[in-house]
């Protein structure tokens, strides 16, 4: 879907921090805008996003500056400013080529900035619904185990994500995942209270509510139902809708080839009940290293039964030359 860019957004061609140009709008949501642009000197294409929660926020005359829609806004305003500079604390401190990459936050305007790094390519969900054959070991060694391993770096840092999901999953031009999106991302051990941020399908129960406890079992469940995703191309059914009746099919009615192993693991992990969850990664990076071992083995023997036929069959080479 193509934005439409109207006086909400800074126009192409708009300097900020006399050190970056706005090129083009790329994502709007309730609390900020993305944009797509350059550094000045080095010609360095950006993410740069601002902060504009369109509730509480208008944009000035100049086009550029930000003004809060009534004084009695102005303290939710700056709250929620500080919400949004968390993003770039959180991913100032995390170091890994598994994640964007920061470069850049201030404030300007009346608002605030951060600046990432940009990669070009599918999200996760785009590249499961686009490609046509995707061969379930390389999703395996080029995604999936290198997003765990990605999830344990920052589950050691003391931070959960919140917000694990095929849209907040990057596939690169090398067939790497960049976990992106870190704006509701906590220092878990340090919160009393959590503001409610919520992904369909993806969210745990304890996401609904400001005082649930929240841990590393929290982006469990959302790694869990990204993995449902991968197997079925459908997100599972949202947690809301399980509470009175749990409907959730089995993620072996959607993917035959996945063992029986792996599909208990990750409906393990997307047990309503956070106390009856899986607990740990290292679990569930064992169950996928299996999997990864055991599809890898049938590709090579498929392989070798090939060029077997090849060897002692001359028209099944000529069939398989036509």
């Amino acid at each position: 879907m193509k934005l439409t860019v109207d006086d909400m957004c800074l126009g192409e061609g708009t300097i900020i921090k006399n050190t970056y140009k706005i090129k083009k709008v790329i994502h709007r949501s309730e609390l900020s805008i993305v944009y797509i642009g350059h550094h000045i000197k080095s010609k360095e294409i950006q993410v740069i996003k601002e902060y504009f929660p369109k509730a509480l926020a208008l944009r000035d005359l100049d086009n550029k500056s930000m003004l809060c829609r009534l004084p009695s806004f102005k303290g939710k305003y700056y709250e929620l400013l500080e919400i949004f500079f968390n993003e770039a604390v959180i991913i100032r401190e995390l170091h890994h080529k598994n994640i964007v990459g920061y470069i850049d936050h201030f404030e300007e305007n009346g608002t605030g900035y951060i600046v990432l790094k940009y990669d070009k390519d599918r999200t996760l969900d785009t590249y499961i619904r686009e490609e046509k054959e995707i061969s379930m070991s390389d999703l395996f060694k080029n995604i999936i185990l290198p997003m765990i391993r990605t999830l344990q770096f920052i589950h050691k840092q003391e931070i959960i994500h919140r917000d694990i999901k095929p849209g907040n999953i990057l596939i690169r031009e090398d067939g790497s995942p960049l976990l992106l999106d870190f704006g509701s991302a906590i220092y878990y051990k340090n919160q009393s209270s959590n503001r409610i941020f919520t992904s369909a399908g993806f969210s745990p129960l304890e996401f609904y509510s400001e005082k649930a406890k929240q841990g590393r079992y929290s982006d469990i469940y959302s790694f869990a139902a990204t993995l449902y995703y991968c197997f079925s191309g459908r997100a599972p059914l949202d947690v809301s809708e399980r509470l009175i009746e749990d409907r959730i099919e089995n993620i072996k009615q959607h993917n035959k080839k996945i063992t029986s192993l792996l599909a208990r693991m990750i409906m393990w992990g997307l047990s309503i009940n956070s106390r009856e969850r899986c607990p740990s990664l290292k679990l569930f990076k064992a169950v996928l290293y299996v999997e990864h071992l055991r599809l890898k083995i049938i590709e090579i023997w498929i392989e070798k039964r090939e060029k077997k036929k090849r060897m002692v069959n001359p028209t099944f080479i000529e069939k398989d030359m036509q």
